[in-house]
């Protein structure tokens, strides 16, 4: 056991290959996890990696459509959820991030769009940020927190 072990809070990857496979199954190695589930006293965080438009074999899908690529961002986000027994309405903070800024008004309208159909109020805090995105075939990524109560079946 590695000294200062039993302090420490307990976590565990979050995963659903159904829907997008992990980094670590690209071709190219990356090292992260999809999201990191931390148990807390009487509550769970759940921290979703920056997420974009891949499929479950890894690759971009809907290449030069930000709006699709937007929901299907949105939808593997909503998938890595379900697979802890969370939905939108744990989600407490976004970060997007837009290759480029030109594109927020369809980003946007795909987002309201989205979390309407969700029926979400309050919105989750959020920021918007113009950024290079990990492929230049992505237009969109977008990382999440949630938090739901730690008795919460998965």
């Amino acid at each position: 056991m590695i000294v200062g072990q039993e302090n420490r809070i307990e976590k565990r990857p979050i995963e659903n290959k159904t829907v997008l496979n992990e980094a670590y199954d690209y071709p190219t190695k990356v090292s992260f996890t999809r999201g990191m589930r931390v148990e807390l006293d009487s509550a769970v965080m759940l921290f979703i990696s920056g997420t974009s438009s891949v499929d479950e074999n890894g690759l971009s899908i809907h290449i030069g459509d930000i709006k699709a690529q937007t929901r299907r961002t949105f939808t593997n986000i909503k998938a890595l959820l379900e697979s802890e027994g969370a939905d939108w309405h744990d989600i407490v903070r976004t970060t997007c991030y837009l290759a480029d800024f030109r594109n927020y008004d369809d980003f946007n309208e795909v987002r309201n769009d989205f979390y309407v159909e969700e029926g979400l109020d309050p919105l989750p805090a959020s920021t918007c940020i113009e950024a290079r995105i990990c492929r230049p075939d992505l237009m969109v990524e977008i990382e999440a927190i949630a938090m739901i109560p730690k008795d919460r079946a998965r």
